[in-house]
């Protein structure tokens, strides 16, 4: 299993062949995904998800990883607050909060979390409008990279491609 850098490592590099697979897919219905990739606020923010969600599976332990997540998810949570996003910073509090409330390997560590955690990226502003749809399906995707290559260093995936310290 590996540490809180071979995650971020791990997360970095699933994210970024996921950027490109949807950068440069010559399917037409990808068209969109593609044009939002353009913006480079979007792919920082790709990134920055890609990487949380590197990191979730293992938030549920005093670790260096939990003190980096929650040091990266404090100032996106005042940004929202400061913005008036009050309800996407009250999003973003539960999300984060969810791990602590099992033990280490628990339900964090399962293959249908990658999956479901992430879904309220794409449900909650769908919620409010349809227009967001492509730009919450490319963060959702980014967020499931990240999980993933979680899983998959971990062994969780495909058991002989873990990774030890």
């Amino acid at each position: 299993m590996a540490n809180y850098k071979g995650h971020l490592v791990g997360g970095a590099v699933v994210t970024a062949v996921y950027t490109a697979a949807i950068s440069y897919t010559p399917v037409e219905r990808f068209a969109e995904y593609a044009r939002v990739l353009q913006d480079w606020q979007v792919l920082t923010a790709v990134f920055v998800i890609g990487m949380l969600f590197s990191l979730f599976p293992d938030v549920d332990t005093n670790s260096k990883g939990q003190d980096l997540f929650y040091w990266i998810l404090f100032p996106i949570a005042v940004l929202l607050i400061y913005s008036g996003q009050f309800q996407a910073a009250a999003y973003l509090g539960v999300i984060g909060m969810l791990p602590v409330l099992s033990h280490h390997r628990g339900w964090t560590h399962k293959k249908w979390a990658m999956v479901i955690i992430p879904l309220p990226i794409i449900i909650v502003p769908y919620l409010y409008s349809d227009k967001v749809l492509a730009f919450s399906l490319v963060l959702y995707g980014a967020a499931v990279a990240g999980y993933f290559s979680h899983l998959l260093l971990d062994g969780l995936i495909w058991r002989r491609f873990r990774i030890k310290n």
